[in-house]
């Protein structure tokens, strides 16, 4: 297994950032998406697809850009073994050093899956859990008509995420837990927790 050292995030953000991707987001999302968190992700991970499903690697990338971008400690210094067979990226190692995100199973990732719009909270919820109060004065998830369908490993972290404004119900009035989440809708829950400070 490879072991990687997290350093400074400064040294993540060193990556040079190239123009962003030809496609372009959805015109009602062009003032709501977080384009620095966009130019992280396409320095990274080359060029992106706005309306294109977000994969496990790629939020994985964005929940280290957010760390940076809201917290005022700086990125631990530690070093991390990378458990996973599938997925080479340091990146996703030191998120799941930090246990921002987790396997599938002990040793896979499935860095090119797509990331359900529960699981997306989920790792949000872990994210926010390291500056504010994640678990305490939780809605019930009454306003939407298919609330019993959030998994009950996700129920709390859709219930955080719902309180705090980071994700909205569908036009349906819906949570719509299973559905896949796609880049832009990624980007701007991105953006809404960057103005949170949460």
């Amino acid at each position: 297994m490879k072991r990687v050292l997290a350093l400074c995030l400064v040294l993540v953000l060193a990556l040079p950032m190239g123009a962003l991707a030809e496609s372009a987001p959805s015109e009602w999302a062009e003032e709501l998406i977080d384009t620095s968190a966009a130019a992280f992700l396409t320095a990274e991970s080359g060029e992106i697809d706005y309306a294109a499903d977000i994969t496990r690697e790629q939020f994985a990338v964005m929940t280290l850009y957010l760390y940076n971008a809201v917290s005022t400690d700086g990125m631990p210094q530690m070093t991390v073994e990378n458990p996973f067979v599938d997925c080479n990226n340091p990146l996703v190692a030191v998120a799941y050093g930090m246990g921002l995100v987790q396997g599938v199973t002990e040793n896979t990732f499935e860095p090119d899956a797509s990331i359900t719009r529960e699981a997306l909270c989920t790792m949000i919820a872990r994210l926010a859990a390291m500056w504010t109060d994640t678990e305490s004065d939780l809605p019930e998830l009454d306003d939407f008509s298919d609330a019993d369908e959030v998994s009950d490993w996700a129920v709390d972290a859709v219930k955080f995420c719902v309180k705090a404004g980071l994700i909205q119900g569908t036009d349906l009035g819906e949570i719509d837990p299973e559905a896949n989440c796609t880049v832009e809708q990624a980007l701007i829950i991105a953006k809404r927790m960057r103005n949170m400070g949460v």
